[in-house]
């Protein structure tokens, strides 16, 4: 009854709210009133934290001067999520129980007293990890800015590696100490679930993301230690959607400075 009304109301005074976009208008929301929603409605991927999980890592040791390692996570008790993504005229879901499925090998190489080289590797073999690597297919016509959906195509199993070089040792008991590294990361769409314990480079830049970072620290005065980080060349290793289409992206560099104090 309210939307009969409603649409008597619109055609009397040729009301057409919003330049007549077809969104639904908060004071109708407000009212009761439901109108459909046209489009695409574009949404960021949330790939949830894990709760629970099983971990175990195994380590060897090769003389004084390289090891390596490899480990294995896996989510437990996860919640199934579902993901609606459009398929032409109509919505597909799809539906995951397991996030993590993660298989990890590193090695690490000392070269003399104040040299480290590490190396790190591992992917994510769950069927909601190659889900969020994978890319929406569109229809689209040349020339003209009409994209139509037609589902979503899995990516491969994501994956993930570091590369990361150290020089030196801050040590806060020693003032004049110093550290310095750099490294390089590359983390896959459906690899990485948050909390990359690297202090200098927010979650962000690992998730989908290519990127360098340079940092270093100093102790100043005994129990005093300065740091500071720079990240740059982050760029999207694949195309994520946007309002026309999937597209290539960067992000801008990422600087910060901290300071730490022992007590």
């Amino acid at each position: 009854m309210s939307s009969g009304v409603f649409d008597i109301i619109k055609t009397l005074i040729n009301w057409a709210p919003e330049d007549g976009s077809s969104l639904p208008l908060h004071v109708l929301e407000a009212l009761g009133e439901s109108l459909p929603v046209l489009g695409t409605v574009l949404v960021q991927d949330q790939i949830p934290p894990i709760d629970k999980a099983i971990f175990a890592q195994v380590k060897h040791q090769f003389g004084n001067d390289f090891g390596v390692q490899a480990w294995y996570l896996r989510s437990v008790g996860d919640d199934t999520h579902s993901i609606a993504y459009a398929h032409g005229d109509h919505n597909d879901v799809d539906s995951f129980d397991q996030l993590a499925n993660v298989i990890g090998l590193g090695a690490t190489w000392r070269i003399g007293d104040n040299i480290r080289f590490s190396y790190d590797w591992g992917q994510n073999r769950t069927d909601f990890g190659r889900f969020m690597n994978g890319n929406t297919i569109y229809n689209h016509e040349m020339g003209t800015s009409d994209f139509d959906i037609a589902g979503r195509s899995n990516g491969s199993t994501p994956r993930f590696w570091v590369a990361r070089v150290d020089i030196g040792k801050a040590d806060t008991d020693k003032p004049g100490s110093w550290n310095a590294f750099a490294d390089y990361k590359y983390f896959q769409h459906g690899s990485f679930f948050g909390g990359n314990g690297t202090e200098g480079v927010p979650d962000r830049y690992m998730d989908g993301i290519k990127s360098f970072t340079i940092g270093g620290g100093y102790v100043p005065a005994k129990d005093f230690l300065l740091e500071a980080f720079y990240t740059f060349g982050a760029k999207g290793i694949g195309q994520r959607d946007t309002l026309y289409g999937p597209e290539h992206f960067t992000l801008g560099d990422y600087t910060r400075i901290q300071m730490t104090y022992k007590f």
